[in-house]
């Protein structure tokens, strides 16, 4: 995995709250991470895909065309799911929900740089 992807991560990561922060494909493989010790990363992944693709077909049914971002908020917590581009997606999991505004203004920064990473990191993957 390339550092520049990592880093990145890593940054979204170290936000206070954060908990993870991941690079996973469309079909539910992690890419990359960054989380705290203890977490199920694959199997957050994993759900997290079914998550972008129930949002993506009620997109459809309703109209409204593709996914630009999925944002559940639980008691204690959240998930930011944004698709990055065809085949990838960022996931964020945070344990307060007072710091969405803050977690969408700063994927919104980093994004472009993210798709990047993952371009790069496609590239080395041939």
């Amino acid at each position: 995995m390339t550092k520049q992807l990592r880093d990145l991560l890593s940054r979204l990561r170290a936000q206070e709250g954060v908990e993870l922060a991941a690079a996973v494909a469309t079909d539910g493989l992690l890419i990359e991470s960054a989380a705290r010790p203890g977490l199920e990363v694959e199997a957050i992944a994993a759900v997290a895909s079914n998550g972008l693709a129930m949002a993506e077909a009620l997109g459809r049914e309703i109209d409204k065309g593709g996914t630009k971002q999925t944002i559940l908020q639980y008691q204690s917590g959240l998930v930011l799911i944004e698709p990055l581009n065809n085949d990838a997606m960022v996931v964020l999991v945070a344990n307060n929900r007072e710091s969405l505004g803050r977690l969408r203004f700063l994927l919104d920064i980093h994004r472009h740089a993210l798709n990047a990473a993952l371009r790069h990191e496609n590239q080395e993957a041939r």
